[in-house]
């Protein structure tokens, strides 16, 4: 028959049951996420509090959100100075921009006549952005490489004497004509003293330094860096060919022709893996020459300035509300304070409302979210989560300034799969970056944050099953056994 339906045969005996549901309909089991909620999150509000009241005098933002619900929201929308969280929305744009399978090249070409391996006229090396291109003696200093990106300049010093070249001639030139030539950002002259960045450069190895981290160990201001990074750049490269057996007469400066012939490249990794080296390990030179990528790509000019407009438009074509945003650099060290002439310059301001809607646009899952230090595991974070419960739970951007301290992050629950926090945290006031209290108030706050959701679970929430106990039929319900 039409629309008929397989049904199961009815029974002939009648089967009675002691009870029926075992929750009533209006019990609070029929709830669980909803009811559940308020009790899980009050839990936390301790901690929330502790971070709060230990943040003592100075100006904070905090912001604190799990599954679309607001736990904690303090002066989100006040802008305040990032320090180096400004590194989410530098490395967030590039995903964007440029996307994460981008590469950097760095190119050797020829202008002349090769005979018998023997180059009449010029060697050139041109820059093509890398922030890591790097030699094995410079990556030998790290002890941690894990999450660290690396361009191998050997690698293409070989690829050249690969092709039979063994002298030249002319000059080996530098070419750093992809950005331009301004080796810092808008930064006090405190932090360039420091050398908290080295010198900015679409033609850069070593990071411009000029030597590694020697058995002993020396600080940022004691390190050397080049003035003059293409030329820091060729003499490297030089000795590199050198050893290889293709002799060099001179290394110079200088524009390659448009009519040189290319005879060897390199590309960087992705930029997935560049930017999880600048976020994990902090790096102040990868952003900043990320951002310059970021300029080229948006105008033309490979500019700190055109970069840091191509961060904005990028968050604003997104729907991010920027009040209040503003960006001079990649790296976050334009703080504004120059202390040697006690004045104010221009400076980085973000807020935390931005910087949550940021990750949770990125998604607690994504590449990017991964891309930052890890706690106990890698990065900025290792040290500090090292011996915490925390750790490998908590996944976020640092940011320390004489006058800041910041994290901004995720941290995935012990206690629960697919539960996720995301949080903002700024501090400005002076000296709070110096202040080992502030930092310390942080572990246990992300570790409360770890250990969510404290309280009654979903399955002691959830409904009990239906309990059914088949009575013969000759008895009677009331009687019992």
């Amino acid at each position: 028959m039409a629309g008929q339906v397989d049904v199961d045969e009815a029974s002939s005996t009648p089967i009675y049951y002691e009870q029926g549901l075992g929750t009533p309909v209006l019990s609070a089991r029929r709830l669980p996420e909803t009811l559940r909620a308020p009790v899980i999150d009050a839990n936390l509000q301790p901690a929330i509090d502790a971070l709060i009241a230990g943040s003592g005098e100075n100006q904070i933002c905090l912001t604190v959100e799990v599954d679309d619900r607001v736990l904690a929201e303090v002066s989100q929308t006040t802008p305040l100075v990032p320090a180096s969280n400004q590194k989410i929305l530098t490395t967030f744009a590039a995903l964007n921009i440029l996307g994460p399978d981008a590469r950097f090249t760095t190119r050797v070409g020829v202008e002349g006549t090769i005979t018998d391996g023997v180059l009449d006229g010029s060697l050139y090396l041109i820059g093509g952005g890398d922030p890591f291109l790097s030699t094995s003696d410079w990556w030998s200093q790290y002890k941690e490489i894990s999450g660290r990106s690396s361009t191998s300049l050997e690698t293409l010093a070989d690829s050249v004497a690969a092709t039979g070249l063994t002298s030249i001639t002319g000059s080996l030139f530098g070419d750093e004509s992809l950005f331009d030539s301004v080796r810092t950002g808008p930064w006090p002259q405190r932090l360039i003293d420091q050398k908290q960045s080295g010198p900015l450069s679409a033609l850069l190895v070593n990071e411009g330094h000029l030597d590694g981290w020697p058995a002993e160990y020396l600080s940022a201001t004691q390190r050397r860096q080049t003035d003059n990074p293409p030329l820091h750049a060729v003499d490297v490269f030089a000795r590199l060919l050198s050893e290889r057996g293709v002799s060099i007469a001179s290394t110079n400066v200088g524009q390659a022709p448009a009519t040189m012939v290319e005879i060897a490249s390199i590309q960087s990794p992705t930029l997935l893996e560049t930017i999880t080296h600048i976020n994990s390990y902090s790096s102040n030179i990868g952003a900043e020459i990320v951002l310059k990528q970021l300029g080229l790509a948006a105008t033309g000019l490979g500019t700190t300035e055109a970069g840091a407009q191509a961060v904005t438009n990028s968050l604003q074509q997104q729907g991010f509300d920027t009040t209040g945003l503003v960006v001079m650099d990649g790296s976050g060290l334009a703080d504004g304070i120059d202390l040697d002439e006690d004045g104010v310059l221009e400076r980085d301001l973000l807020t935390c409302a931005l910087l949550s809607d940021v990750l949770e646009t990125a998604d607690p899952d994504s590449d990017f979210a991964h891309s930052l230090s890890i706690g106990g595991e890698r990065g900025s974070l290792w040290k500090r989560y090292l011996e915490s419960p925390a750790a490998g739970h908590i996944f976020a951007k640092t940011g320390t300034l004489n006058d800041v301290t910041a994290l901004s992050g995720y941290v995935d629950s012990i206690a629960e799969d697919g539960t996720t926090i995301i949080f903002s945290y700024l501090v400005n006031g002076r000296e709070a970056g110096l202040d080992v209290s502030l930092k310390d108030l942080q572990q246990p706050f992300i570790e409360q944050l770890a250990a969510y959701p404290v309280g009654p679970s979903i399955q002691d929430l959830t409904p009990k099953a239906t309990t059914a106990n088949p009575i013969p039929a000759d008895l009677d319900p009331a009687d019992g056994e």
